[in-house]
């Protein structure tokens, strides 16, 4: 990404931190998915604050990523990419239920695929031959 491209930069920030938030809530379903379920158990208030970690994360990777641009799309970045990871955090739920363990570690896996392909098309330096 050349220092004056604003769209690689907001995409690379959008993707990426929609991304990372969204593999932080799979890994955290997943570490926790043989635990007792119900809204009364502590799987509940577990599944609950790795979505909260999940938004913050993907908030505060896509603000980090966006730091070549001017703080208020910085802010609306960050908001997107929060947006992005709860579209993810509502995929799990379509994951657990067609592969139960399977399909949460599928689900994070391509979100780590994202990550990289993000990174590789809008980050990665330019390679001269």
């Amino acid at each position: 990404m050349k220092a004056e491209d604003p769209l690689g930069a907001a995409l690379a920030a959008v993707f990426i931190g929609s991304a990372t938030g969204g593999a932080v809530v799979c890994l955290v379903l997943l570490a926790s998915y043989w635990m007792p379920r119900g809204p009364n158990t502590t799987f509940g208030t577990v599944a609950l604050v790795g979505a909260a970690g999940g938004l913050v994360a993907g908030a505060i990777v896509g603000w980090t990523l966006a730091r070549s641009l001017p703080v208020w799309r910085r802010a609306v970045v960050a908001m997107i990419a929060a947006a992005g990871t709860a579209l993810v955090g509502v995929l799990t739920t379509a994951a657990d239920i067609v592969g139960g363990p399977a399909g949460l570690a599928v689900l994070a896996g391509l979100c780590l695929l994202v990550i990289v392909g993000a990174y590789r098309i809008f980050l990665a330096p330019e390679r001269r031959s």
